[in-house]
């Protein structure tokens, strides 16, 4: 995925339902575009199927389906899945593929983990690396792909109560996600989160979607601390992740 907020597009509407040895949840999310002097767009919207299983395994597929073309956000479509491990009350991937069509190009990337080292990828077209800021062979390790990060974001104890520090690959793009403070009050927890970018960026360009100024996830405070909002800020330019019901 091209953008920070791309990838944190796999947000997700919970649709329960128990079968013999799973447990399916279906969710949609919108992003949105948000400028001072142009009302809240709705530009991005992704539904995804996660299915927990009892073996401790876990499997997600998604779609994206662009809603409004903005100048500043590239028109994209796409479908993906990632696999992996349930672990120390957390997901741990061990393929992720997604497929997707951006400005009229298709493209393609696939990643394989074997206990937390990547020992594949692969990416239609090629890219030239040349072009880019150089990520180290072993910065790859231990590393999760943005599916992956949107689960986690999604369950505040799996950032271990906004205190990690979450490294995300997504073929392309190496960041840390790196959470910096927590506010409490009545009815909302919120988040505060830092992007820091570790290598696979245009040496030549800066893209306001793959380095925010500001993150922040926000939650109910209340027992089981529901998912409210995906907050992001570029400039005058900010995005919102929220849930949709059906």
């Amino acid at each position: 995925m091209k953008k920070l907020i791309i990838t944190i597009l796999c947000f997700f509407v919970f649709i329960h339902y128990s079968l013999s040895d799973t447990i399916a949840e279906k969710r949609k999310f919108v992003l949105y575009a948000d400028l001072p002097i142009v009302p809240k767009i709705p530009i991005i919207e992704i539904i995804t199927n996660l299915t927990d299983e009892i073996e401790n395994k876990f499997s997600l597929t998604f779609t994206v389906k662009t809603l409004n073309v903005v100048s500043y956000i590239s028109d994209i479509n796409g479908k993906g899945s990632v696999s992996g491990q349930k672990s120390q009350n957390n997901y741990f991937p061990e393929s992720y593929k997604y497929d997707y069509t951006r400005k009229n190009k298709d493209k393609s990337v696939y990643l394989k983990y074997l206990d937390g080292k990547l020992i594949e990828e692969k990416f239609t077209p090629l890219f030239d690396k040349n072009k880019l800021t150089p990520i180290k062979e072993d910065q790859k390790n231990n590393t999760i792909d943005p599916a992956t990060l949107f689960l986690r974001l999604l369950d505040i104890n799996k950032s271990n109560l906004c205190s990690d520090k979450i490294k995300i690959y997504d073929g392309k793009r190496r960041y840390d996600i790196i959470f910096k403070d927590k506010k409490i009050n009545d009815k909302t927890i919120e988040c505060s989160a830092a992007q820091v970018r570790i290598g696979g960026y245009k040496k030549d360009k800066v893209d306001p979607l793959t380095n925010t100024d500001l993150i922040k996830i926000r939650y109910k405070n209340v027992p089981k601390s529901e998912f409210i909002e995906f907050y992001a800020k570029k400039g005058l330019i900010e995005i919102l992740i929220q849930e949709k019901s059906n």
